[in-house]
C-alpha cells in the first residue's frame, strides 16, 4: 500500500469515515482497519521532521484509543444478549466521540497539507520500482523536483526508463536524487514561509 499511498488517499478515508452517520456505525468498523494502515504508513513517512512526527503522533493515538473504545462497544452489540441495546447505544455514542477525534485529524491534515504531500510523495520514492512510476514522475515534475525537459525526456522515452528501473541499484540511486531534490523544495519554502513572516 505504501508505494502509492498519496495525502489525496488518507484525506480521502478520512472524509468518508466522517461521512458516515451515527446509525451507521458498524460500517465505520469495517472502515477502521484500512483508516489505521493509513495512519500508521503516515506516522512513518513523517519521521524525518520531529515536531510534523510528534503532532501527528499525539493525534494518532489519541484517535486510536477512542476507536479501541467504540470497536470493544460494537463487539459486546454484535454477541447480543439482555444487553444487547444498552451496547448498541453505548457503541453510537464511542461513535460519535471516535469522529471527533477524526475530525481533529482532519485539520491537521488539512493545516499542513504542503509538508505531508511532500512527506507522502518523499516515502513513495523508495519504492519507485514498484506501483506506478509515471504518476510519481508527474508528481515529481508539480513539485519541481524535475525539469521540464526531464520531464518530457521521461514520457517520450518510456521504454528507456521503464527498463532501467528494474536494476534494483538504479532505481535507489534515482530515488535519493529525488528525494534530495524534494529536501531542497521544502528547504526553499519554508524559507519563503519565515522571509514572510519577517516582513510582517
Amino acid at each position: 500500500m505504501g508505494d502509492e499511498l498519496t495525502f489525496e488517499a488518507v484525506l480521502t478515508m478520512v472524509d468518508r469515515f466522517l461521512e458516515l452517520p451515527p446509525q451507521e456505525a458498524s460500517s465505520a468498523g469495517g472502515l477502521w482497519p484500512k483508516l489505521d494502515n493509513m495512519l500508521d504508513w503516515a506516522l512513518g513517512a513523517t519521521k524525518f521532521d520531529t515536531p510534523h512526527h510528534g503532532r501527528l503522533a499525539e493525534l494518532v493515538t489519541s484517535l486510536k484509543a477512542a476507536a479501541a473504545k467504540f470497536l470493544q462497544s460494537l463487539l459486546n452489540a454484535r454477541r447480543g444478549g439482555s444487553l444487547h441495546d444498552d451496547w448498541t447505544r453505548f457503541a453510537k455514542r464511542d461513535f460519535i466521540k471516535l469522529k471527533d477525534e477524526v475530525l481533529a485529524l482532519r485539520e491537521f491534515l488539512v493545516d499542513e497539507k504542503d509538508f505531508l504531500k511532500f512527506a507522502c510523495l518523499r516515502a513513495r520514492l523508495r519504492g519507485l520500482s514498484r506501483g506506478d512510476p509515471e504518476k510519481l514522475f508527474k508528481e515529481l515534475y508539480e513539485e519541481r523536483a524535475i525539469s521540464e525537459r526531464t520531464w518530457v525526456l521521461l514520457m517520450t522515452q518510456p521504454n528507456t526508463w521503464r527498463k532501467a528501473l528494474k536494476d534494483r541499484k538504479i532505481s535507489e540511486e534515482l530515488a535519493h536524487i529525488s528525494g534530495w531534490f524534494l529536501d531542497l523544495q521544502e528547504a526553499r519554502r519554508t524559507r519563503k514561509c519565515l522571509v514572510r513572516k519577517t516582513a510582517k
